[in-house]
């Protein structure tokens, strides 16, 4: 899909002046469920400063990393429909967590009110150099001639990052052995030593070891190239038949947060991404911007939970 087809009706949203929007009676909190300095820790402190700045409310970033997004979602789940809570979620809390850990309590579609979908974040596939591999079609090849011999990284059993691997390998019919880590910073430097041979990770965490020579880029896990790395092919272009893996951020309340609230915080958001300078900015951040209404979310994520599961299940992922 491209931008332009989400971008339709951010225009079409006036800016939303402070007296018509209910404001939150408490500072705002903005819950990512991820460590800071993340992808989605960036966009929510861009997404706070605008908050604040439109609604004239304080608002603060909320870090609640572990067990793959579950402990910041399942606080936020719990906290007061009062709109003074928001979470960060994302692909990974929404459509995937829920089918491959047995420990989670909520239901991402009947227990959260989606308020707006914010960003596509593109994910690449890396190599490392010690690899004989310089396109994702040779990998492949190199992986089917040596099935078993080949590993891969990922941020943690039934993280996005094992479940894209497990779907590549499936698609492409290679065979690889899933070594996780506890962070994207230690699967990059996993594989710019050679202790691991691939990665498929967000082009912000791997953009400065691409750019240093220390891993190989082989092809962006979407449909088409990526703003920060526009030398490298598509998986479509890179001639494999390989999923589009890319993950969505968006931003959720507790089910039964008040509808003007929720109404409020999508045209402030929405029309927020109908900036310029927003929209250059998500570019360096390697995000893609949506926007949209908060009913159009509602059906991203059914859908995604529903297609997300059916892979999970075929793959047979399951975390404790």
């Amino acid at each position: 899909m491209k931008r332009r087809d989400f971008l339709g009706a951010a225009a079409a949203w006036p800016l939303a002046g402070r007296a018509s929007v209910p404001r939150p009676k408490a500072p705002l909190r903005i819950v990512v469920p991820q460590a800071a300095g993340g992808t989605a820790d960036t966009l929510a402190r861009m997404l706070a400063e605008r908050l604040e700045a439109r609604l004239g409310v304080a608002t603060i970033v909320d870090n609640r990393p572990g067990a793959n997004g579950l402990i910041g979602t399942e606080f936020v789940r719990r906290a007061a429909p009062d709109g003074d809570t928001l979470l960060v979620a994302s692909t990974a809390t929404h459509a995937i967590a829920p089918h491959v850990s047995r420990a989670v309590e909520f239901d991402p579609v009947r227990d959260f009110a989606p308020i707006v979908n914010v960003a596509w974040q593109t994910k690449v596939a890396i190599a490392s150099l010690s690899v004989p591999a310089t396109t994702l079609r040779e990998f492949v090849a190199y992986a089917r001639a040596n099935p078993g011999r080949l590993n891969y990284a990922s941020v943690g059993i039934g993280s996005s990052s094992h479940v894209d691997a497990e779907l590549l390998a499936s698609a492409t019919g290679i065979k690889l052995v899933h070594i996780p880590y506890r962070g994207s910073g230690q699967t990059v430097a996993a594989l710019v030593t050679g202790e691991v041979h691939l990665l498929l990770a967000s082009v912000t965490a791997a953009l400065g070891a691409i750019r240093a020579g220390q891993v190989r880029a082989l092809a962006v896990m979407s449909d088409q190239r990526a703003a920060l790395l526009p030398q490298v092919p598509t998986i479509g272009e890179a001639g494999v038949p390989a999923p589009d893996v890319r993950n969505w951020i968006g931003v959720v309340a507790p089910a039964e947060t008040p509808v003007p609230n929720v109404a409020a915080f999508n045209r402030v958001v929405v029309s927020e991404l109908a900036d310029p300078a927003l929209r250059a900015w998500l570019d360096q951040q390697g995000l893609e911007p949506i926007g949209g209404s908060s009913e159009a979310f509602a059906s991203r994520i059914r859908a995604d939970v529903e297609r997300w599961g059916t892979i999970v299940r075929r793959l047979g992922i399951y975390a404790a």
